[in-house]
């Protein structure tokens, strides 16, 4: 993988199977992610997707239903809060990639 696009930082809301919420930081990902328009009977309904690779040999916590926020972020996890600051984005799917030489989780996230 070509460093030079891995620039991006991400802080992740993890929850532990007890409830409790840890944040795990992440440099040097690559977050690609696009506003999209879906037009429904009732109008027009708007959504963010995204896409995160993390490069890394090691295991990592991520699991559905995680929340990503891109950047550094020192909040504490609150929803309302956190949305009404930043654009936050849940896991929809991770991807383990570790396998050969590009080694990386690939991780699928919408708003």
């Amino acid at each position: 993988m070509n460093k030079r696009f891995f620039i991006h930082q991400i802080t992740v809301y993890h929850f532990d199977s007890d409830e409790d919420i840890s944040k795990i930081y992440f440099k040097g990902v690559y977050f690609r992610h696009n506003k999209k328009i879906n037009r429904i009977d009732k109008g027009v309904e708007m959504a963010s997707i995204g896409t995160i690779y993390i490069p890394t040999t090691d295991d990592i916590k991520i699991k559905e239903d995680d929340y990503i926020v891109e950047g550094i972020i020192k909040d504490e996890f609150d929803l309302l809060s956190l949305q009404s600051k930043y654009q936050v984005f849940k896991v929809v799917s991770i991807d383990d990639n570790r396998k050969g030489s590009l080694q990386h989780f690939k991780i699928g996230v919408a708003e």
